[in-house]
């Protein structure tokens, strides 16, 4: 999944989106240009196109997700 997915999203969704993804990016220190950066933003895409609506709970559930992707793929 690209950014050129946000395209896809209504901008309320594209504004949940890249707030969650800054938010989340912040807080773990992890450039958005970065592999994990963009795998977040990817998640979050998927997200929100699934109908999640709230920025925290996008936050929390990318937290979730990247917690297993790191665990599965420990070298990247």
């Amino acid at each position: 999944m690209s950014l050129s997915n946000l395209l896809a999203l209504d901008d309320d969704s594209i504004e949940v989106v890249t707030a969650a993804v800054s938010q989340w990016c912040g807080h773990h220190k992890v450039p958005l240009e970065s592999s994990q950066g963009q795998e977040a933003m990817s998640e979050a895409i998927r997200l929100a196109a699934g109908g999640e609506k709230s920025p925290a709970a996008i936050v929390d559930k990318l937290s979730q997700y990247m917690r297993v992707a790191h665990y599965k793929y420990p070298t990247e």
